[in-house]
C-alpha cells in the first residue's frame, strides 16, 4: 500500500477513470467483438491508457497522465469513428451498414466519461509531494 500512501484527489480521479476504461473495454470486447463497431485499435489504445496509469502509480512521471488521456482520447474517437454509420442508420431509418446502435451509444458514454475524468486528473497534482522543491542548506 506504499504505492497509495501519498496520493492526491487528482490520482484518484485517474485511477478510477483508467478502472472505468478497462472494465468497459473488458465489456466492450464480450460482447461486441462480432459487431462492426469493434476495433483492436479501440481495445488496444484503452489497454495502453490503462498502462500509462499504472506508469503514474508506479514511477510517477510528469507527462505520464497526459499519455493516458491521449490514448483515451484515440480510442472514443476511434469508436465514434466506427460507431457513426450505424447511428445514421438508425436516424435515416434503413439498415445499410449495420452494427449495434446501442453499444455505440453506451460503449461512447462510457469511454467519454473516462476521456474527460482522466483529462481532469492531467491538470491536478498527482502526489503530495509533486511540486515541493527540496532544498538543501549549504551555508554554514
Amino acid at each position: 500500500m506504499v504505492l497509495f500512501k501519498d496520493r492526491t484527489f487528482g490520482f484518484w480521479i485517474g485511477f478510477m477513470a483508467a478502472c472505468l476504461m478497462l472494465v468497459a473495454n473488458i465489456v466492450f470486447i464480450i460482447l461486441d467483438y462480432g459487431d462492426r463497431t469493434f476495433s483492436f485499435v479501440t481495445f488496444g489504445l484503452i489497454i495502453a491508457g490503462v498502462l500509462a496509469e499504472l506508469l503514474v502509480l508506479i514511477k510517477n512521471y510528469y507527462l505520464a497522465p497526459l499519455l493516458s488521456s491521449i490514448c483515451f482520447g484515440v480510442a472514443l474517437s476511434m469508436h465514434l469513428y466506427l460507431g457513426f454509420p450505424t447511428l445514421s442508420d438508425v436516424v435515416n431509418g434503413v439498415n445499410f451498414i449495420g452494427g449495434n446502435p446501442q453499444a455505440v451509444i453506451i460503449f461512447g458514454i462510457a469511454f467519454l466519461i473516462g476521456t474527460v475524468a482522466s483529462l481532469v486528473s492531467c491538470f491536478m497534482n498527482q502526489s503530495k509531494s509533486e511540486g515541493l522543491v527540496h532544498t538543501v542548506n549549504t551555508s554554514k
